[in-house]
Order: C-alpha cells, then structure tokens, then sequence
C-alpha cells in the first residue's frame, strides 16, 4: 500500500483562502513524485504545443529566469530542442508553470504552459489579471484576490511558499480543460463502480518571485492517486470523508464538484467493507 505524497484532507475540507505556508527552499521541486508523468508529458507537448502553452511577446526575460531557476533547483539543464523557455522547464518539472507579472496595471498571467488543467483553459487564464482569474471562486474577488494581490506585493525573494487544493474526480487522466465532458461520463457510471474509477486529485501550489524580473513564477503540481490505493488506511479514509463532508456548498457548488457526492459515498462505503 502506497501512501498519496499529500494529504491535505487532513486539514480541512476543499475550500477556497491563500493559506501559504513557507517551506525550505530545498523541497521546492524536489522531490517530484509525479516524475513518471514527464514522458507523456513531452510527447503531448511535441504533438501541439499550442494547445498547452501561451505567452506575450514581452514575457520571455521571466521565462528564461523561469527556466534558469529550475535548472538549477532541479540540477538538470534543459534539453537542444528550439522551443519558448516556459515549454523547456515544463519538461523538468511534472509541474504545470504560471508566470504573473506586474507592469503597473496589476498581476497578470503572462505566461503559462497548462499540460493538466481541471475544469479550465488557456483562453480562461491568459493575459488575465489576479481578479479577472479569481472571479468564478466562491469569495474569488474582491476578497481572494485582493488578498492574494498583497501576498504577491510583500513576497520576498529567496523564499518558497506552499499551498495545496483537492478535490476527485474520473479516471487518472489529466486534461479535462471543459468540466461536460467529465460530468457526461459521471452521469453514467453506475454508482457500484464508483471505487473502481474515483481518483484523489492533490494539486500543490508553490509560489516564487524571480528576483531579475520580479515576476511571480506559480507552479502546479497535479498528483493523482485512485481512491481505492489512497484511502486504503482507515485513518486516512476516515479523514477525507470527514472533511469531504463538511465542505460548503459554494466549494461544491464550484465547478460542481457536488456532483460527485453519491459516487463519493459509494466509494467510501465500498472501501468500508473491503
């Protein structure tokens, strides 16, 4: 039995603040227990880039810096392909890559590459400010966002702040830019086969600044685990439906994750009597 790599249902349920935390420079990236995803990840990206990554004309000094400090965070250098700096990191990190900057008209996304999204695209987050971005969350702006606007104002440079989300959701794949077409193959998946298809969704957060450009580089880390080999310890069970359970219903009602509870339910009670 193997253990998901986070286990933040131990601390609340899904929900929707800054929560940051400091962490040691040196657990930035590393270890990076989805490392097994790189290799599809890179096929994808050679297939058609442009359906994961986006960028402005004026962001490529952040992206270059974006890549440097990952070369050296990860002690690997990128590889002789002729590609924009962003895509390059993106293939050291399982990481998705965010680059926020600030020209004077608040913190904007200029720069993403987007290999795993959940529920949202390019065209949702590109060249989009914190508020603009924010706006579908439950509390999104002015509250979050603005408090998120602080955080990136007063961050310091040298230090690495964490935060994580989770949710579940189908299967083990990890491009599902438009929630219709997962909510279609829920509707269908009879509710006995729920432990068999329900996965644990943990995206870690990091944040930096670059201290050459002062911009913001975001990463997202996706770590998916099927609930079956997740959940498998009583006490981790017992925690995530806890917490599953006392989620609100704006956080449900978000991308309308609440449509997972019967499924949900079922997999727990499954489990139970395994």
């Amino acid at each position: 039995m193997t253990r998901p790599p986070y286990t933040p249902f131990y601390h609340g349920p899904p929900r929707f603040e800054v929560g940051l935390r400091r962490i040691a420079p040196e657990l930035w990236l590393s270890p990076d227990p989805e490392e097994h995803w790189l290799a599809l990840k890179s096929e994808r990206l050679d297939a058609d880039p442009s359906l994961y990554y986006r960028a402005r004309e004026d962001a490529a000094e952040a992206e270059l810096e974006t890549l440097e400090r990952i070369e050296s965070a990860m002690g690997n250098t990128r590889s002789d392909r002729v590609e924009p700096a962003l895509i390059a990191a993106g293939r050291l990190v399982s990481d998705d890559l965010v680059v926020m900057e600030n020209h004077g008209a608040g913190w904007v996304a200029t720069s993403l590459l987007l290999t795993q999204p959940t529920f949202f695209s390019l065209g949702d987050s590109f060249d989009r400010e914190l508020h603009q971005l924010h706006a579908p969350v439950p509390g999104g702006s002015p509250d979050l966002a603005g408090k998120i606007t602080r955080v990136f104002d007063r961050m310091p440079a040298g230090e690495v702040f964490e935060r994580f989300n989770w949710t579940v959701q189908l299967g083990e794949e990890r491009w599902w830019p438009h929630g219709s077409a997962m909510r279609d193959q829920l509707s269908n998946l009879p509710l006995d086969q729920a432990i068999n298809v329900l996965t644990l969704r943990v995206e870690r957060q990091t944040l930096i600044r670059l201290e050459k450009t002062n911009a913001i580089l975001f990463c997202i880390r996706v770590c998916l685990d099927p609930l079956r080999e997740a959940l498998a310890a009583p006490e981790d069970r017992d925690a995530f439906a806890k917490n599953w359970r006392a989620a609100s219903d704006d956080a449900l009602a978000y991308k309308r994750w609440g449509q997972f509870n019967a499924h949900v339910e079922a997999a727990l009670a499954a489990l139970q009597t395994a």
